[in-house]
Formats: structure tokens, sequence, C-alpha cells
């Protein structure tokens, strides 16, 4: 009777696992951000106002990856690091050894302001910026159309756990093999910044809204595309069929907008999903 209630508990009522293995974590920006997101043509992702963007820097905080179940945390990490996804990727964020081989449908991960990050990839005095500043997620750029020019330097402290990540091909969580190694990719999107609406599948990449802010900012049309011009933009002054909201809360301006999209930048071995909570 004990050794028939033993196969039953590893058929499913408990987690069983036959020996261990190891999780790598990487993030990798894509060529979104690590080259240019060009014009849309045909049915290629782009601008649909025909702007294309070039990233210099694109700065996350990531940490507290966890691999669980419902009931059973594997690993977590212990040390939030910054990376400039801009650079050329995959890089490591986090190695798990000898977790159990076996299962976990349950994968997390943070991008939010910590005080004592350490560099992933990104550079010393990148890393102070995002530590002074309270950053999680720092951008800058320049997006060109015809013979103009904007650029833009974009802070945000923004706090976002990324939970039950999935991938469309390979399922929720994460199966670590015996005596074996996975790598597991926690993909930004640089795109998802310049969406013009926060929840349909259907939205479009648009920069001219963020580039008229700049034209009618109060310093003037100087090139550089503000924060602060972002939020002088109220929602209400832009075409009807744009940057709608789905009724998301305390979203009233261009700011509040991009700052919204900021937190739907984490991705999941590519085109995987994860639940943002905003914290």
């Amino acid at each position: 009777m004990k050794n028939w209630m033993l196969g039953l508990s590893c058929l499913g009522l408990v987690a069983c696992s036959d020996g261990t293995g190891n999780v790598t974590f990487t993030t990798y920006g894509e060529d979104f951000i690590e080259k240019q997101i060009p014009p849309a043509v045909g049915d290629e992702a782009g601008f649909t106002d025909g702007w294309t963007v070039r990233f210099d820097k694109f700065l996350v905080v990531l940490s507290e990856v966890t691999v669980e179940t419902h009931d059973e945390v594997a690993a977590k990490q212990t040390q939030a690091r910054v990376f400039d996804v801009h650079k050329p990727g995959p890089v490591v964020v986090e190695s798990f050894k000898d977790l159990p081989a076996q299962k976990w449908d349950h994968i997390s991960f943070a991008m939010a302001p910590v005080a004592d990050a350490v560099a992933g990839n990104a550079d010393a005095a990148d890393v102070t910026l995002m530590k002074t500043e309270g950053y999680s997620v720092y951008v800058a750029g320049q997006a060109t159309k015809d013979r103009e020019t904007k650029r833009f330097n974009w802070g945000f402290t923004t706090n976002t756990l990324y939970e039950h990540c999935e991938s469309p091909e390979l399922g929720a969580g994460v199966t670590v093999p015996k005596d074996g190694e996975e790598t597991v990719q926690l993909t930004i999107h640089g795109d998802h910044l310049f969406f013009d609406d926060l929840q349909s599948p259907d939205a479009k990449m648009r920069f001219d809204a963020i580039a008229q802010a700049d034209r009618l900012g109060i310093a003037g049309p100087d090139g550089e595309v503000t924060l602060e011009e972002l939020a002088a933009v109220d929602l209400t002054e832009l075409p009807i069929d744009q940057y709608g909201t789905g009724g998301a809360a305390n979203v009233r301006n261009l700011r509040d907008f991009v700052t919204a999209l900021v937190r739907t930048a984490g991705h999941f071995r590519g085109e995987g999903e994860c639940a943002p909570r905003a914290r």
C-alpha cells in the first residue's frame, strides 16, 4: 500500500523530480532595440506614420527572477542587475544550479528600481544613473522622418512584477532537464513604447504625436522631446482612433500613456507573455 501511494503521488499529488539540472536566464532586446525600428512596409512591423527610431541606450533593472510552483520555490535571484539591452545580446541575467529536474510552472521577474543594483552588462555610469535617479527603465535615442530629427532621453520609476510567464510554444514556466541546462530568455520589447493603444492587439506604432509635443512645447521646437512636454498633451486632443486606454485608470496625458506602455515591455522567450502587475 505504501509503495502504491508513493507511485500515485509522483503521478501528480506532489512534485517529484529525478536528479537535478541547471537553468540560465538571459535578456535580449531584439533587433528593434539593438538596431532600429523602421517605417512599416507592407505587413512588416514598423512605424505607421513613417518614422524611424534608433536607440542609443535601453537600460533596465532586472531582479527577483523566480522559479517555482504554486507551493514550492526552487530558486530566486538575490542580486538586482542593470542591463543595457541596446548592446548585442542575449546576455546572462542569472544562472541557477542543481535545481530538481522537473516542471516548474511559474516563472516571474521584476523591472523595478533597486538601490543596491550592480552592473549586468551596463556601464558603471549608467548603473549610477539608474540607482541615483531611482529608475527601473531608461531609454535614449532619436527618431527621424524626412529631414526632421527628434531626440528623447526618458527615465521611468515604474515598479512592475511580471508573473505567470508563458511561451506559446513551450507553455508556462520551465522544465529543468536532468543533468542538463535549460536557457530561458527574458525578452524586452522596445517597440511597445510607441504603440497607440494600451489594450488592442491591433495597436500600431506611431511617433507623430510625440514629435508634435516638442513642436508645441514651452521651450519651442528644440529637437528634444521631454517627458514634461508629453505630460502637456491631453489624450483628448489626439485623434479619436488613436491612444485608446481601454479604461486604464489615471492615464490622461501622453506621458501617462507612454509610462503605462513601459510596463508592457517585459516578455518571455520572445513573443511569450507575462502578466504585469504594478507595485
